[in-house]
């Protein structure tokens, strides 16, 4: 019986470790310096100047979106969703309501506003960037 008992037991910690897991993967996003500026008045990014309007951009570890909250006011998000970021789909697009972020390979929903889940299996926010605008010029920096 003992014998029998082991196995099992043997048998239940053998599928425990394989079983794929609901929880994030301990992963977090790689750090790259960020230091990007841009001219919303310029034809290329004239509909960020509209509220709840988004664009992307190159740069951070897997782009960033640019969002305007309302007029002069800026957010920046990378686009590597917290959840799984090594995975190559890991990505997030803002939703046709502009008011979410959506990850291409989880589903975990972010608030464009805040960047806190909304809904989804992430456990973190999605990365934020600082934005400032001075005169004509967007600045987007990861450092103070």
């Amino acid at each position: 019986m003992k014998n029998i008992s082991a196995k099992l037991l043997i048998f239940f910690i053998f599928i425990l470790t394989i079983l794929p897991s609901c929880e994030d993967s301990g992963e977090r996003i790689p750090y790259v310096p960020v230091n990007i500026i841009i001219y919303p008045d310029l034809p290329e990014y004239n509909t960020i100047k509209t509220p709840m309007n988004h664009i992307y951009l190159n740069g951070g570890y897997a782009g960033i979106i640019v969002y305007c909250e309302y007029a002069d006011s800026y957010k920046a998000y990378e686009r590597n969703c917290p959840h799984n970021p090594s995975h190559p789909d890991a990505i997030l697009d803002v939703d046709s309501t502009n008011l979410f972020m959506v990850c291409r390979e989880c589903k975990s929903k972010f608030s464009i506003l805040y960047g806190n889940k909304v809904d989804g299996p992430a456990k973190n926010p999605v990365v934020e960037y600082k934005t400032t605008l001075f005169n004509s010029a967007l600045y987007i920096t990861n450092y103070n």
